[in-house]
């Protein structure tokens, strides 16, 4: 550790960074490197963002093998995520599939504002341990209803939104607290979901502005 002029050796908590594969359907799907706690809201959350499922019902099993870091999940609905990649790299926002958000009717104060980032910012002890997750909060109103860290905000994003879909916490009057930027993917998540309000102590990107003033 260097402060200033000088330098000094010390022990410190690191982060865990865990690979996990999903098999979906009995094919595999993707690896997340993702911090090994909350597997389940996390591969929910996924699902959901990306359009495979609906709600939890969709959902025939889900089975988490830590030994061989991998999650086994069966699903009855396929859903349309079928997006070129090719036409990804010339503009995205033309080939994204997601309804509007409709719920106009939810506001916050400015001074909820800074509370509730507040919470969501400090009450994570891995963060003060480690310096090396990101937290997700989901509020209602200025009550917190979960928050979630890991090492990759998306992934943050999609344990916070799992865990509401198994619960059967209805989204789309909530807000979302982000403590990293907001990227196009990131929006995008929360779009998905119907999440109407979405709050982070860091920077958009442009995309994730253009998204949001395209979906409402």
């Amino acid at each position: 550790k260097i402060e200033k002029e000088h330098v000094k050796y010390i022990e410190e908590d690191i982060i865990g960074e865990y690979p996990l594969s999903l098999i979906l359907n009995k094919n595999y799907h993707s690896t997340f490197l993702c911090t090994p706690r909350d597997i389940k809201p996390l591969i929910v959350g996924f699902l959901a963002t990306k359009g495979h499922i609906k709600n939890k019902n969709d959902i025939k099993k889900i089975e988490v093998n830590e030994l061989e870091s991998i999650v086994n999940v069966e699903i009855s609905n396929e859903g349309h995520t079928s997006l070129n990649k090719e036409m990804i790299f010339l503009n995205p926002l033309n080939y994204i599939e997601c309804e509007k958000v409709e719920n106009n009717s939810v506001s916050i104060e400015i001074e909820t504002i800074y509370e509730i980032m507040n919470k969501n910012l400090n009450s994570s002890k891995l963060f003060k341990d480690t310096g090396g997750v990101h937290s997700v909060s989901i509020f209602n109103k200025n009550k917190a209803v979960i928050t979630c860290e890991d090492v990759a905000r998306h992934n943050a994003m999609d344990k916070a939104i799992g865990h509401c879909i198994l619960e059967g916490i209805n989204l789309e009057d909530k807000i979302i607290l982000v403590s990293g930027r907001i990227s196009l993917e990131m929006m995008l998540k929360a779009a998905k979901m119907q999440i109407p309000v979405i709050i982070s102590k860091s920077a958009p990107t442009n995309l994730s502005i253009e998204l949001a003033n395209k979906l409402n």
